[in-house]
């Protein structure tokens, strides 16, 4: 069994186990979250219980995983994946009802703290004998985007040929590059540790920013409470949390026209 048929059957029986707990507890709602986001929304959901007194349970995972999941159980209270063109693939399943926009997430590269490759920039990701960690393409958000960044640069190519490593979700690729088992990696800003490694910005007119949305679900068994933790969420209070965790948050003149 190959790594992401693994990953996607533990992620599985997780979200099945929360999915029967989140049934028998009252007051809960079942978030399925972008694995990049899980400090932010933790945090987040200990603000909601003690104002609402909700408990909130996730199930983290790579987007493209969490929308099967979804798709599979046809159960659960919100989406929050780490694109909204992940939210908009929900919605044409007639998964998704109402959405908010509440961050961008901004891809920049990550190197080992000292950048021993001395990787500079996107090209330099296609320079031979250097180790890179990419997302699936098929996996997480971060690696559809790093895809079309890379063949609107005409190098996808030659990157792969580069790749050690194709990650089920961007949490992984962090690992990756602080244990210096890869030269450099595409991540979300948002997951930098300037402690643990270096930061190479992409130039934002080859970048890919995604506006990050949460939606509610249409399988909600109780939709006033999936609607008042999304407008939590997206609320002044809930994008504070985000930008305390290195987050932009929507809306931003500077991305303004991303989607």
């Amino acid at each position: 069994m190959n790594c992401r048929a693994l990953s996607f059957m533990i992620g599985s029986i997780l979200a099945a186990s929360l999915v029967i707990s989140g049934c028998a507890a009252q007051d809960s709602l079942l978030v399925y979250c972008g694995a990049g986001m899980r400090e932010p929304m933790e945090e987040i959901a200990d603000l909601f219980f003690e104002e609402e007194g909700v408990e909130i349970q996730y199930t983290f995972a790579g987007s493209a995983q969490l929308l099967s999941q979804i798709e599979l159980y046809q159960t659960g209270d919100l989406y929050m994946p780490g694109a909204r063109s992940d939210i908009e693939a929900a919605m044409e399943k007639g998964f998704v009802d109402e959405t908010r926009d509440v961050v961008y997430h901004v891809p920049c590269i990550i190197t080992p703290k000292g950048n021993p490759a001395s990787v500079e920039s996107l090209e330099d990701l296609a320079e031979s004998g250097v180790r890179v960690a990419l997302g699936d393409p098929a996996g997480p958000a971060i690696g559809k985007v790093s895809k079309s960044i890379l063949e609107g640069q005409g190098i996808w190519e030659e990157v792969v040929h580069n790749r050690v490593v194709s990650s089920g979700t961007v949490n992984e690729l962090v690992v990756y590059i602080s244990m210096e088992q890869a030269d450099a990696a595409i991540v979300w800003e948002d997951l930098v540790d300037p402690e643990m490694m270096d930061e190479v910005e992409i130039p934002l007119e080859m970048n890919g920013v995604k506006v990050v949305s949460i939606g509610t679900l249409v399988f909600s068994e109780d939709e006033e409470k999936a609607d008042k933790f999304m407008n939590f969420v997206a609320s002044e209070e809930g994008k504070a949390v985000f930008a305390d965790h290195g987050f932009v948050a929507y809306p931003d003149p500077r991305y303004e026209g991303t989607s």
